[in-house]
């Protein structure tokens, strides 16, 4: 029987936790076409939620481009990656790409091939005295296409605060000034430095300054958090009293992480013999944190 407790990763369907008042607001938001930005500490479920709304939000028509940009260093880096998800998007089938392509990209020319695996592989080429330029061909590819097929649409920057430490703003310009004039898409800008992300929405210096909706994630309810506990552990037939799932919350501080990293332990542990103790829940709470005590001991040496 698979663990019904995921944690380290992000999470969809049943392993996803509540957060219906978050999904609601957020779907009104895209279909508004209204520009949001979340921020929360990491391991808050960031991704995992906002996933679920554009999945959600595509399922419903909307045209959908998600962009992770943890690893981008360089402006560079983030046209080939914006490039890439905007493409993925809006292509459909293999052979039709590289003439949709043509189509909507002005400037940037994809290649596509395969590899012998069947694997599509896609590429561009851009040299860097051409960077800004192909950024606004990028910029503009996807209203293109949104009003080409009068839809409506939203694009999800997750980490966008790696964008705010490049040498210059050019990028952050051009991206303002593009992204004012898209009527029908809604902007997600997502960030877990929050000093970070705040110093570029709200610093009246900086050129994204109150050009979003602030959405400060919170941690999940207690009585939902409960609530999924309590049935994840009666669906694989394990009894847990109230009350040990009252004191699970409270020693995690509802924190969606750690809930979700405890609940693991304590079902590996008990799933035999079905029932879960006072004992048992004080061992699985020192095996975790002698699990994190390197983190932390890491951390504290710096």
């Amino acid at each position: 029987m698979k663990n019904p407790f995921a944690y380290g990763k992000e999470v969809s369907g049943e392993n996803f936790c509540n957060r219906k008042e978050e999904i609601k607001e957020l779907s009104q938001d895209v279909n508004n076409s209204q520009n949001v930005i979340i921020f929360s500490q990491r391991r808050f479920g960031k991704t995992s939620l906002i996933k679920e709304v554009l999945r959600r939000c595509k399922a419903k028509g909307v045209i959908v481009v998600y962009v992770d940009l943890y690893s981008v260093l360089t402006e560079e880096d983030f046209v080939h990656l914006y490039a890439r998800a905007v493409s993925e998007t809006i292509f459909g089938k293999v052979k039709k790409r590289l003439r949709d392509a043509t189509m909507f990209f002005k400037r940037i020319r994809p290649s596509f091939s395969i590899d012998q695996t069947g694997q599509l592989s896609w590429s561009i080429d851009i040299k860097k005295e051409h960077i800004l330029p192909s950024l606004e061909d990028v910029l503009e590819s996807i209203n293109r296409y949104i009003e080409n097929k009068k839809k409506k649409g939203v694009v999800c920057f997750d980490e966008f605060q790696q964008i705010g430490q490049f040498k210059t703003d050019k990028l952050e310009k051009m991206m303002r000034s593009s992204f004012q004039k898209h009527k029908n898409i809604s902007y997600i800008f997502m960030g877990s430095k929050r000093h970070l992300i705040s110093e570029m929405f709200n610093s009246p210096h900086r050129p994204f300054y109150k050009s979003g909706k602030p959405f400060p994630l919170e941690k999940i309810g207690n009585i939902e958090i409960s609530d999924f506990i309590k049935s994840k552990f009666q669906q694989t037939r394990i009894n847990m009293s109230g009350n040990l799932v009252d004191k699970i919350v409270k020693e995690c501080e509802s924190h969606p992480y750690y809930m979700q990293y405890l609940c693991h332990i304590i079902w590996e542990k008990t799933i035999d013999k079905k029932k879960v103790m006072q004992t048992d829940l004080s061992e699985c709470i020192s095996l975790l944190l002698k699990r994190e005590s390197s983190t932390y001991e890491a951390t504290w040496d710096l």
